[in-house]
């Protein structure tokens, strides 16, 4: 899953670096549909509120009126939370809590910030992501719906201790201000008339706005970080339902591209659909009673059940697996694995052996290593035949290389597993498959590699327990010729030991592939300080932490979300100071002035001070 995420955030930092979407996240000083819209509210708030005092409208009239104005208003308040209003801080952040007084009064756009902020970091996990209740199904939800802003406030409250000092200070003023407006009212001769022009417009409006811009929008136990393109979806191409969404109906372009306003969401899916429509987006209507589910493809786990068992060597047991559903289990990519999970809280990997792109059963080889995390253990004594289990989808970090010429493939004891599967799939092509084992009886299929169709392409090399010489090693790889390559599984002082070797021979790093069941990470980069202009404080940053991470251990945090340098949220002012950019967000020209930068990716040279506005 973790691959398929980081493949889904390349896609949306490819289609952000395009320079259509990058036009689209220019942002005006004076916002004009923005500004229209807030008087547009304003103006019909009060022009329903006069009508229904006056008598001129039915009260049931006005309040529909001025309950779609309240959700309209929200907008700006939402836009001013991304900092997507105006390029001016200030202009932003007041005309985001002007749009929030119709909804939350007392409450300025700040506040609202830091909540819904960790609605984007953490969509869809149960209990970090403060909208999570939201998308339960009908009609159980309506409450949550109508009230959530006292949800919210006993969400935070909960979580006091993990804020700012300056960000609790703001927060309990708002709130208070929010229920002194209550109050007050309530204790007004004129409570009964703030209940028809406000209090009852303002519930229905909320119970609008979380409806359109988080029940139908979050298909529910669907993680953003797991599949960020299945996190949120689309709503219907219907002129009449674009229009009353006010953009949101590409809630997932504004959830990959939170700084883009409403006015040009619809846009900015236009210019990223190319790249993201092959992924399978989800759209869902308007008043649709079921949120769509993720595709088969993209089910995190499903059920299969245990086949058979044989023991293929001293220790080592091959294990089948098949839907327990009945159905056929997907096919695979030679040299994948996949998960299995053991109990809640133990996942562990194995190797996919057989022909790869045939879907229906599974087989993996397991040792039963008695030092190891009991992992292996656990696989041997639960997974009986008959038995049930929970298995991930197959994932790939060690895939087939093809360089047009000689494959060597090379496997320490149970590191064969892997390899099988690229003997299957190189069949009629130049490979040899090298087995490194103590003896035949501790090497996988070491009694029966006839039942493979390459057997005479395996050659196995036993030691008896004396260890093997560099010229056995050299004699299996033998010389490097342009297009040959070396597929190397095992335990790690083996396969340091093969690509010694290897590279001894003239062989090039590039043409020996290793397995590694984590992706490969950017460079740590090197140790930098930073200095925050504003308080004078000095911050370490290690190699390899990410300064918002530091900022963070400080209390001293920016605002978050993607911390993958794709939606631009952490960007901050850079006052002096070299900055290794990572980021997919900044334009070239924005790097060569070095006045910007994106800190969740981005970070210091360590040759001087970075000295940031903050």
């Amino acid at each position: 899953m973790q691959a398929q995420a980081s493949a889904d955030w390349g896609l949306a930092a490819r289609a952000r670096s395009t320079p259509s979407l990058q036009d689209l996240h220019v942002l005006p000083l004076f916002p004009v549909p923005t500004l229209a819209l807030l008087t547009g509210c304003i103006a019909g708030f009060g022009l329903s509120g006069w009508a229904m005092v006056t008598g001129v409208l039915h009260p049931a009239i006005a309040i529909a009126i001025s309950s779609v104005l309240v959700y309209a208003s929200f907008t700006v308040l939402h836009d001013g939370t991304h900092r997507a209003i105006s390029r001016s801080p200030l202009l932003n952040d007041i005309i985001g809590t002007l749009g929030g007084q119709f909804l939350l009064p007392g409450i300025e756009v700040a506040v609202y910030r830091h909540l819904h902020l960790e609605h984007h970091k953490s969509t869809g996990e149960h209990g970090d992501d403060p909208d999570d209740i939201l998308v339960a199904p009908l009609p159980g939800v309506l409450p949550a719906l109508f009230f959530i802003d006292i949800i919210w406030f006993f969400w935070y409250v909960r979580r006091f201790n993990r804020w700012t000092a300056l960000q609790n200070s703001r927060f309990l003023l708002g709130f208070s201000l929010y229920v002194a407006w209550h109050v007050a009212w309530i204790a007004s001769p004129y409570a009964y008339e703030w209940l028809l022009v406000w209090l009852l417009p303002q519930r229905l409006g909320l119970g609008i706005t979380t409806y359109l811009f988080a029940h139908i929008q979050h298909p529910p136990g669907v993680e953003q970080r797991e599949h960020p393109i299945h996190a949120t979806v689309m709503i219907e191409r219907n002129p009449l339902v674009l229009s009353f969404m006010l953009g949101q109906s590409a809630h997932l372009i504004h959830h990959l591209y939170p700084q883009l306003p409403f006015y040009r969401l619809e846009a900015g899916w236009r210019a990223a659909e190319r790249l993201l429509a092959p992924r399978g987006v989800l759209f869902r209507g308007l008043v649709e009673s079921e949120a769509p589910t993720l595709p088969e493809a993209e089910q995190p786990w499903r059920r299969a059940r245990v086949t058979a068992v044989e023991d293929i060597a001293n220790g080592i047991r091959l294990f089948t697996l098949a839907r327990a559903d009945g159905g056929d289990l997907p096919g695979f990519e030679a040299g994948a694995h996949v998960d299995l999970r053991l109990d809640p809280h133990r996942v562990r990997q194995y190797s996919l052996i057989g022909v790869p792109g045939q879907a229906g059963t599974w087989q993996i080889g397991v040792k039963r290593e008695a030092a190891g995390r009991g992992g292996s253990i656990a696989v041997h004594e639960r997974l009986v035949t008959g038995a049930e289990i929970e298995v991930g989808r197959p994932r790939s970090h060690f895939p087939l290389r093809d360089g047009g010429g000689r494959h060597v493939l090379i496997a320490g004891g149970i590191g064969m597993t892997p390899l099988i599967s690229m003997a299957h799939a190189l069949q009629g092509r130049d490979f040899t498959l090298h087995l490194f084992a103590r003896d035949a009886a501790g090497a996988p299929f070491g009694a029966s590699f006839a039942r493979f169709p390459f057997a005479a392409r395996i050659q196995p090399h036993y030691d008896e327990g004396k260890g093997f010489s560099d010229g056995e090693i050299a004699a299996a790889i033998g010389p490097w010729h342009d297009g040959d390559r070396i597929h190397l599984c095992g335990p790690g002082g083996f396969m340091d030991r093969v690509k010694a070797v290897a590279f001894s021979l003239g062989w090039p790093a590039d043409a020996v592939s290793t397995e590694n069941f984590s992706p490969v990470p950017l460079s740590p980069g090197e140790a930098f300080t930073v200095t925050l202009a504003r308080s004078g404080k000095r911050i370490e940053v290690a190699a390899g932490a990410a300064l918002t991470d530091a900022l963070e251990a400080a209390r001293l945090p920016v605002d978050t979300l993607c911390r993958r340098g794709i939606c631009g949220t952490c960007r901050c002012k850079v006052i002096s100071g070299t900055i290794e950019h990572r980021d997919s967000v900044l334009t070239d020209e924005e790097r060569a002035s070095g006045q910007h930068m994106i800190p969740c990716v981005s970070r210091g040279t360590g040759k001087d001070t970075l000295v940031l506005d903050l």
